[in-house]
């Protein structure tokens, strides 16, 4: 009876040895073949022998490496990102990963998951693409009028300036001053001789905001809006907070999060979720889905705003966008921009254009349409914006 034990045995170590040596043989032919196709820059053909290598059982970082070069090649940065993310979930500190990571996030304009890949890269590399975990990101400016069709309201004058900067490898910080002016004018009765009164309404804003990034996927975002509103004589100061969470995934980016505090002596919290959506993993097609629950004055407001992305020629983009539903103390861009004019905009559509004058330098014109209602009288009236804006990026 021993024998037929060893006989057993001898039948497994063989049956082990065979399937190691296919396996072998499988990785032997998949490195070769995968280094021939990357050689010879065939990328389309190195992106589908890959996948057809990896459901068939065979995967090393080889083999991940030039599938991952094979999408940074081609532009699709974020299956390029979500490839190099599975050779770092098993070696954090494979160089090659990390240095096209870093640079696919960039090409997204992701700068803190960029920041995020650059803490792993050795101290010769930063040196040589001169990033460090400290410094200025980029500073803008952008300054417009808004042009209105009622006698009753002055044209709007609005201003902008602000700048971002690491804190460090995970920690970004986005500082900006705004200036807003507006005259509103306004009757006291509706006969010819009613008197009219004109009411200057003018708002200095600070606002700053933390980004902090738990891994390659998850991004915690805080931000605070102070603002100093004159208007009627009265003065009034608003403090407004945002806390929420964002997902860098392979297609799209998801974000929740909440805005709270008091505008104009008012309370209020707005619930937001939004879906940044890339068909073709670059910023060539982009779309942003955001729906916004606002409770003020007691009541809730649902707002939707839609918004598609894409470029035209060399250098320059256009963005389309739609908001629908009303947008009193509406609050926009992880709360930085806050819509409390003295009218209700009941919807809105802008356009921005944007032109990339050199790797440092980007123009950017925004027109914006909008559906106003009179806070005083039934009327409704249209207003008309333009907003020029310059960004460098460091």
């Amino acid at each position: 009876m021993d024998y037929r034990k060893y006989v057993i045995l001898l039948f497994i170590v063989l049956c082990g040895f065979q399937k190691l040596k296919a396996q072998d043989n499988g990785f032997m032919v998949a490195d070769s073949t995968s280094a021939a196709l990357s050689k010879a820059g065939n990328w389309q053909e190195m992106i589908n022998y890959g996948h057809q290598t990896l459901a068939a059982g065979t995967d090393f970082p080889g083999l991940r490496l030039r599938i991952a070069f094979a999408y940074f090649i081609t532009n699709n940065y974020k299956e390029a990102l979500a490839e190099y993310n599975r050779v770092l979930q098993k070696d954090a500190y494979n160089q090659t990963a990390r240095y096209y990571a870093y640079y696919s996030a960039n090409f997204l304009n992701n700068y803190l998951q960029a920041s995020y890949n650059a803490g792993y890269l050795d101290k010769g590399t930063l040196r040589k693409e001169g990033v460090s975990p400290f410094g200025l990101l980029d500073m803008g400016v952008e300054s417009g009028e808004k042009f209105v069709s009622s006698s009753r309201r002055g044209n709007g004058f609005y201003t902008h300036g602000g700048f971002s900067n690491r804190l460090g490898w995970r920690l970004q910080l986005e500082q900006s001053v705004i200036y807003y002016n507006q005259d509103i004018i306004n009757r006291i009765g509706f006969g010819p001789r009613s008197d009219r009164y004109k009411l200057s309404d003018d708002q200095i804003e600070y606002f700053a905001k933390l980004s902090y990034m738990l891994n390659q996927n998850f991004t915690l975002i805080g931000s605070y809006h102070y603002l100093t509103t004159k208007y009627n004589s009265t003065i009034y100061r608003s403090n407004l907070w945002l806390a929420g969470i964002k997902y860098q995934g392979t297609d799209v980016d998801l974000q929740g999060d909440v805005n709270f505090g008091d505008i104009i002596k008012q309370p209020i919290t707005q619930y937001n979720a939004k879906l940044t959506y890339y068909p073709s993993g670059n910023l060539n097609v982009y779309t942003i889905s955001r729906l916004s629950d606002k409770y003020l004055k007691s009541k809730d407001h649902f707002i939707f705003n839609q918004a598609i992305g894409f470029k035209i020629v060399k250098n320059t983009w256009l963005e389309s966008g739609v908001t629908f539903g009303s947008q009193e103390d509406y609050l926009d861009s992880d709360g930085l921009y806050v819509y409390n004019s003295v009218d209700n905009t009941k919807f809105k559509f802008n356009e921005t254009a944007f032109y990339q004058l050199n790797i440092h330098a980007q123009l950017r014109l925004i027109y914006t349409y909008e559906q106003k209602a009179d806070a005083y009288f039934p009327i409704n009236y249209n207003q008309n914006s333009l907003t020029l804006g310059f960004l460098w990026k460091f």
